[in-house]
């Protein structure tokens, strides 16, 4: 398959993953699965889970590849983001359909079954200890995928960046991979249509584990220890947010900011830290960046993680010649 079908292909998957938001969107309203935008003044619902909606197009792709190759890696991939899009969903949903929602403890055994599931099929002869490492990286990857986020864009604008700079790492390597990460980008694409800035819909875990936990696959299936590894690097914003803002500066008080709206609106629509009690500030990347630059439109930050996110891929990429 050359770069032309390709092309065509994530053209179909991008034009199919708008249509299946659009209609998630209108689904979601209609059955009261919305949350609050905090960045909005007012009270602003959008849609919840539309990452779900992701899914159709990329299935479309992977029977596709699947029937063009024979290649039963296509569907291994797929059921993985299948399962990690079902633990999600049901984490986005829980406030309509079920009576409790699922505890973290209930979350984690899922993830780390279908994490080592997917890592034995693929590192069985390397023995246990390589199929738990791979597991604990898709795990890794999805979690930092799903923590990295919080305004219109955020999450799905980073993703996209990390997938173009993975396509061009595994470039190298064979086409398969850059096949899958065009499928990836173009279903994203579709999605961030809908929830950049300002957004229709939000992403919901269902979204941001789909992507992380496709990223991961990628790289398993290339079948690369040493690229496993480096893919890591394109995550160090995720980690420095995750371990130096969330854990060791806000003490892990509140990593999820549940307890109160992370976000304070000023009336020039400016986006500024809220109060917070004894001044103890629940850290993430965005507020990082107001903290040193001041309030600033919920666009102007989007754009200044992108560009962080832009910008530790290129080094990277470029410091081990890999463009």
């Amino acid at each position: 398959m050359g770069a032309f079908e390709i092309a065509i292909l994530a053209i179909a998957v991008f034009l199919i993953t708008a249509i299946c938001e659009a209609l998630w969107i209108k689904f979601a309203k209609a059955r009261g699965l919305v949350g609050l935008d905090w960045a909005k003044k007012g009270r602003v619902l959008l849609s919840e889970g539309g990452g779900i909606a992701m899914l159709p197009a990329i299935w479309f792709a992977i029977a596709f590849l699947f029937f063009g190759s024979g290649n039963f890696n296509y569907i291994a991939w797929g059921l993985l983001l299948s399962a990690f899009a079902a633990i999600g969903i049901i984490d986005d949903t829980k406030h309509k359909f079920l009576k409790k929602a699922l505890s973290w403890r209930k979350r984690a055994v899922a993830i780390a079954v279908v994490c080592l599931a997917f890592s034995g099929i693929y590192f069985w002869n390397f023995g246990v200890l390589w199929i738990v490492l791979a597991a604990l990286y898709i795990a890794g990857i999805a979690s930092f995928q799903n923590t990295f986020a919080g305004l219109n864009g955020w999450q799905g604008g980073s993703a996209a960046i990390i997938v173009a700079a993975s396509a061009l790492m595994v470039a190298k390597e064979g086409p398969g991979g850059v096949w899958l990460n065009a499928v990836l980008i173009a279903a994203i694409l579709g999605f961030l249509a809908w929830n950049k800035y300002p957004a229709k819909v939000f992403e919901g875990n269902s979204g941001t584990l789909i992507i992380g936990s496709a990223i991961a696959g990628i790289f398993i299936l290339n079948g690369k220890i040493g690229l496993m590894a480096f893919s890591l690097l394109f995550f160090l914003p995720h980690m420095f947010e995750f371990v130096v803002l969330k854990l060791i500066l806000s003490k892990a008080r509140d990593p999820g900011q549940m307890r109160q709206l992370p976000y304070r609106v000023l009336e020039n629509g400016k986006i500024a830290i809220p109060e917070y009690a004894k001044g103890k500030v629940q850290y993430d990347f965005a507020k990082m960046l107001i903290r040193i630059f001041g309030p600033m439109r919920e666009w102007e930050l989007v754009a200044i993680i992108w560009a962080i996110v832009a910008l530790n891929a290129a080094f990277w990429l470029l410091l081990f010649g890999l463009v």
